[in-house]
């Protein structure tokens, strides 16, 4: 029995890394998404002005050169206006986001499963494994996933998310009760 318990409760806390990994690595993708977004609207407005600045320095100097500057730079930012209109970076920042928000719930239920696991019943264990089990599989459904890049930044960066020896104490202004 022992070591069916063992093997269970080693299945919980497997499941409970995989969750915190795709909770970071969701993370991930919305911080690389954000700043490519910035980085498209900031090109978007420097071509712009660049092709605003060239057909009105064209017709005020008579320097037809500089309207080919105008048009070249206006293509440029028509091409990055049609490829924010295919990828829509705003909602698939928000959908991370999302995914992460509910998959935060599942790590902290998987946390206080772990914490429990040896103060109740087996069989209301495996009713709550199962039941997070589900909660993952329709979040995967309902979202999009990680990729790889972001999947092993996440497993350089899960120490971020956990807290030093009485930190937490530290950071709630409580006193440690060791």
């Amino acid at each position: 029995m022992e070591d069916t318990n063992s093997k269970l409760k080693n299945q919980i806390m497997e499941a409970a890394g995989n969750v915190q990994y795709t909770f970071i690595a969701h993370w991930n993708i919305v911080n690389r998404l954000k700043e490519q977004y910035w980085i498209i609207k900031i090109g978007q407005i420097v071509l712009t002005a660049l092709a605003a600045g060239g057909f009105l320095t064209s017709l005020i100097s008579g320097i037809p050169q500089l309207s080919w500057l105008g048009g070249l730079t206006s293509a440029i930012a028509l091409g990055i206006n049609l490829y924010m209109l295919n990828f829509n970076l705003p909602d698939n920042i928000k959908q991370h986001t999302d995914a992460a928000n509910a998959l935060w719930e599942v790590r902290e239920r998987y946390k206080s499963l772990i914490v429990d696991f040896d103060s109740i019943e087996i069989d209301a264990v495996r009713e709550r494994r199962d039941k997070l089990i589900q909660t993952v599989s329709d979040i995967n459904k309902r979202y999009p996933g990680t990729d790889e890049k972001s999947f092993i930044k996440a497993q350089n960066d899960v120490e971020k998310y956990e807290f030093d020896d009485g930190e937490t104490a530290k950071v709630l202004n409580v006193k440690s009760g060791k």
